[in-house]
């Protein structure tokens, strides 16, 4: 694990409100010059804290709507079983993020869809294929209350 100081942590924080922000931008907030702002956060990139930069999607304005958590229990607990699970859902891009989880269901997965015809069709035509998944529970976004990525530091 990386030490991070509070100039780190601010610079964090500044990036996850806005990456599009210039190191100047940056460098100004966090009350430091150019040149070790962007020294700090090149060593945050190579060291891993920093993973990547996105763009943030909004779902409504893409016609995708449906969100879906479903709840996945595998046939059997053998590492071939998991190994062959997590490939296949890697491979399929309504599936936003899969988690392996403790408790009665081995997965969890966020979908993200357009409407209950292409869940249909997510279920039968891609989800079902795999004979390793014995059980799939579903549950249904009405209303996202919160969505963040932000990740608090401090």
């Amino acid at each position: 694990m990386h030490q991070l100081d509070n100039v780190d942590k601010k610079l964090l924080e500044e990036l996850q409100n806005d990456c599009k922000q210039s190191i100047k931008q940056l460098a100004n907030k966090v009350n430091l010059s150019i040149t070790p702002t962007h020294e700090r956060v090149k060593k945050m990139e190579a060291n891993g804290i920093i993973d990547k930069y996105v763009a943030l999607v909004n779902l409504e304005t893409i016609d995708k709507s449906l969100i879906v958590y479903c709840q996945v229990t595998l046939v059997k607990h053998q590492e071939s079983a998991f190994k062959e699970f997590e490939e296949y859902m890697s491979k399929i891009d309504e599936i936003v993020e899969v988690s392996y989880i403790a408790g009665v269901y081995d997965f969890l997965l966020k979908v993200v869809l357009k409407d209950m015809n292409e869940y249909q069709d997510f279920v039968l035509k891609k989800l079902s294929q795999l004979e390793v998944i014995s059980n799939i529970q579903s549950s249904f976004v009405m209303k996202q209350v919160k969505n963040t990525t932000k990740i608090k530091l401090t």
